[in-house]
């Protein structure tokens, strides 16, 4: 560059920011430029359609769960509707998914499409009416119809804030419902165009064979690394002992035992610690939310609480808040899962969410197996809950015997609507489990075994 500018200045030439094209002394480096830059505008593509896929999807169940949470005798009816007004509506998503392979790629995703739902407000209206539009017609353009829906007309997506970016994005969905159920349907507070804002919270736990062999290595290298604390054992014995762990651990995460009509199920590098920290954080969240909805300090109310800070930015010059009272139980599991399949913080996280009208969603990678587990014995909860009721008590705080939950979950596991939902996706009206996989699962979330598929992997159908 020196020497250019020399060259320049004894030419007579003004200096300029500028570099010739035929200058093959930097060539070479204005290729690598431009190979990068287009690398980092094909990445930035890539994500924003990850992103928007995997958005949209979670949208579609916020959504379901909240207009479940209005129907008759839902939260809604209950005296929440004020309070989803104030705070929003938390929905817990319950994740089955092991933090290994491709599964740990899911999780991202919907980490991230979950927390982008903080983003977005819902507004009921009558299917004649159009509330914060500025011109009608344009509005009843873009409305998507929902032609099945004996009730929900049409959906309109709007992007709020235009000079927003990232997680300042926020977008306003209007749902059009027929006009005599918005009018004996739809509770007082939710009507005139009221918004409410969602409020997810994210909690994950590997439930399967592949989990237990990543938490199985953890706890082996645990193990060692103390022995050799305690014995003076050299730092490279350690070393290897620690790859042989992980070596035997990685033989369950690329076995491919889990036969759900993917062909992704090959090994991968396990994170062994993205679990607990996204538990952490929903209990952050959720921990916050609570002390506004139902909060500890004698003379606050729901309605004159501050609101939850959701981010951690938000949160970060607040004082930290003490576990609430109703989250105690969910706190002591989180902290004792560290290394292990603690179905509880699934559990207890979604009793807690249902104590506080809010709503929640199982998912795992298929949709079929694992999540089969999860709903039946959430069914079969619900159920006892329903039937040990006291007058005098809650349906969530309901005492229930779990051999009760897991005689009738084991019912519904056989005779069921999740068996033909296998079938239909897999040809096969058995749950891609085998005696080996069930023996490593969660007491709760064990199948029957006479509806397990086997060692062996069908042929595709």
């Amino acid at each position: 560059r020196a020497q250019t500018a020399a060259v320049m200045q004894q030419a007579g030439l003004r200096p300029t920011r500028h570099v010739a094209p035929n200058i093959s002394s930097i060539s070479f480096y204005r290729s690598k430029t431009t190979e990068c830059a287009q690398r980092l505008q094909a990445l930035s593509w890539e994500i924003a359609v990850r992103r928007g896929n995997c958005f949209s999807q979670a949208l579609g169940i916020a959504v379901t769960s909240y207009l479940t949470s209005i129907s008759d005798g839902g939260p809604g009816w209950r005296g929440y509707a004020n309070t989803w007004l104030r705070h929003g509506y938390l929905i817990t998503f319950e994740g089955l998914l092991s933090a290994v392979g491709k599964e740990l790629g899911m999780i991202e995703d919907a980490s991230v499409a979950v927390e982008m739902l903080r983003m977005v407000h819902v507004v009921l209206v009558p299917d004649d009416c159009v509330y914060g539009a500025v011109n009608k017609n344009e509005s009843s353009r873009r409305r998507i119809p929902v032609p099945h829906s004996p009730y929900v007309r049409w959906v309109h997506l709007a992007h709020l804030s235009k000079k927003g970016s990232g997680s300042k994005s926020m977008y306003r969905l209007e749902i059009g419902l027929n006009q005599s159920y918005y009018q004996s349907r739809v509770p007082e507070p939710l009507k005139g165009g009221a918004a409410v804002r969602f409020f997810p919270v994210l909690y994950q736990m590997g439930v399967d064979i592949r989990q237990w062999g990543v938490n199985a290595g953890r706890n082996v290298t645990s193990q060692i690394k103390e022995r050799n604390k305690v014995g003076g054992v050299p730092s490279a014995e350690l070393g290897d002992n620690s790859d042989a762990a992980t070596e035997a651990s990685s033989d369950f995460n690329g076995c491919g035992l889990i036969d759900d009509g993917d062909d992704d199920d090959e090994g991968g590098v396990a994170d062994n610690e993205i679990l607990m920290a996204l538990n952490v954080e929903g209990f952050r969240k959720m921990n916050a939310y609570a002390h506004a909805v139902i909060p500890t300090t004698a003379g606050v109310t729901a309605a004159t609480s501050p609101i939850a800070a959701f981010y951690s930015s938000e949160h970060a010059q607040l004082q930290p808040l003490p576990p609430h009272p109703i989250l105690s139980s969910l706190s002591e599991a989180i902290k004792t899962s560290a290394g292990k399949m603690e179905h509880g913080v699934l559990d207890k996280s979604a009793t807690a969410c249902q104590r506080m009208g809010g709503g929640s969603t199982v998912f795992c990678k298929s949709g079929k197996d694992r999540t089969a587990m999860q709903v039946t014995f959430k069914q079969a909860q619900f159920l006892q809950r329903l039937m040990d009721k006291k007058p005098s008590t809650t349906l969530e705080d309901s005492q229930i015997s779990y051999d009760d939950v897991f005689e009738h979950a084991t019912l519904m596991r056989i005779h069921g609507t999740r068996v033909p939902i296998c079938e239909k996706n897999a040809g096969e009206a058995k749950y891609a489990f085998n005696p080996l996989q069930a023996k490593f699962m969660p007491e709760m979330l064990k199948p029957p075994p006479i509806t397990l598929a086997g060692f062996l992997k069908k042929p595709e159908t």
